[in-house]
């Protein structure tokens, strides 16, 4: 079974919340740029971010989050602004991922950071850790390490069984 979430205060669960967050709508935005990227239509983009948001919240959870701290400003709010902003460094990345672009080449070209591409492998470990189901997040991991084409990733992504509501 899954670790237990550490028995946090209120302050120190808003805190985790806020922070898990703040990381992991980076990777999320890059999954919403490759769709994106592909021309693939906001019907696609926007069930995407709603699994990534849910994948966000179950890991949250997990570490100890409460769920209305992803439902919030400082989560959603965040969250929407990340993957729909045309100004996020990380949309951008996956944009130029789902239109071929090679990350090196991206990377080489860019003055800024975009904190994802160096959060996408944290979710991997965190997912095993804390045994939680990330496909989306994961799968941001799998296309930067070369492991499996823009198109490839969302192609599976987009064949996930309808997830429960909670």
């Amino acid at each position: 079974p899954p670790p237990p979430p550490p028995p946090f205060s209120a302050s120190a669960r808003l805190q985790v919340g806020v922070e898990v967050c703040g990381a992991l709508k980076n990777v999320l935005a890059i999954a919403a740029g490759i769709v994106e990227g592909l021309g693939l239509g906001s019907n696609s983009l926007a069930a995407l971010i709603a699994h990534g948001v849910s994948e966000i919240r179950w890991l949250a959870e997990r570490m100890g989050a409460q769920s209305r701290t992803v439902s919030g400003l400082s989560g959603l709010g965040d969250i929407m602004l990340t993957c729909y902003g045309s100004l996020s460094r990380n949309r951008s990345v996956g944009l130029r991922l789902g239109r071929g672009e090679s990350l090196e080449s991206i990377v080489a070209s860019s003055s800024q950071v975009a904190e994802g591409i160096a959060t996408a492998g944290a979710v991997v470990t965190l997912a095993r850790k804390y045994r939680v189901s990330l496909p989306v997040l994961t799968a941001v991991a799998q296309v930067l390490e070369g492991n499996l084409s823009a198109e490839e990733a969302v192609a599976a992504v987009m064949d996930l069984p309808q997830m429960e509501e909670h």
